[in-house]
């Protein structure tokens, strides 16, 4: 039979909930039923739980009664996830990867985001885009959601909507250095050991970064806070 566990939130705590099941689901077959209040969210979500094929999705209308994971590390519930799943994240997680070569990528570059955020806007304005672009010495791949923003004219390589998550995990985790918004992909970035430079744009962002990656060590030593 097996192991249920619960969880909620959405595409950035996914992945921190992943991080804290990676460990058992690297040895058995495990269930996740996970609530998200925004529905449109779901597909990214499964496609994130399945970066570990031992983990299944089962999408819930309401949050469960039961203890659920969050998508933080320390916070004043841990003790109770503590207690009730007896979980150890794994911070640097190995994942099965496509295959990255059809992009033709250079074999040294950088990788930068334009917009996180599932619930919110955490774009970066064109003028830090820019500045990054002009910047760097080493070719940019620019990864995540799509926008009427062109990039290529600036000589980046714009992959926006055009990798599934396991390329785009695959594409910064050959990164040299990665750029963007606060958000999954920014945990990906840390939890690959990629040097990055994370934009905070508000309060909200202030908290969550405290809560996720400035709060264990194993992360917080590739961040540079912008």
């Amino acid at each position: 039979m097996k192991k249920i566990y619960y969880a909620s939130g959405t595409i950035g705590d996914a992945y921190v909930i992943l991080c804290k099941l990676y460990s058992v689901a690297k040895k058995e077959k495990i269930l996740c039923r996970h609530y998200v209040r925004y529905k449109r969210l779901r597909p990214i979500i499964k496609d994130i739980y399945s970066l570990v094929p031992n983990i299944s999705v089962e999408f819930i209308s309401e949050r469960s009664s039961d203890i659920d994971l969050t998508g933080a590390f320390h916070y004043q519930g841990d003790e109770r996830e503590q207690d009730r799943y007896n979980l150890k994240p794994e911070y640097y997680p190995e994942f099965e990867l496509e295959n990255i070569g059809r992009f033709n990528l250079p074999e040294v570059y950088e990788t930068l985001q334009i917009k996180a955020g599932s619930h919110g806007d955490r774009s970066l304005p064109p003028e830090i885009i820019k500045g990054i672009l002009n910047g760097t010495r080493l070719p940019v791949v620019v990864v995540g959601e799509n926008m009427d923003l062109p990039v290529e004219n600036l000589g980046a390589i714009d992959l926006r909507g055009k990798s599934s998550i396991k390329e785009v995990v695959d594409i910064i985790k050959g990164s040299k250095h990665f750029y963007g918004p606060l958000g999954f992909l920014s945990f990906v970035a840390v939890s690959h050991r990629v040097m990055s430079d994370v934009y905070i744009k508000s309060q909200e962002d202030m908290n969550a970064i405290k809560f996720r990656i400035e709060a264990i060590e194993e992360w917080k030593k590739f961040l540079i806070r912008r």
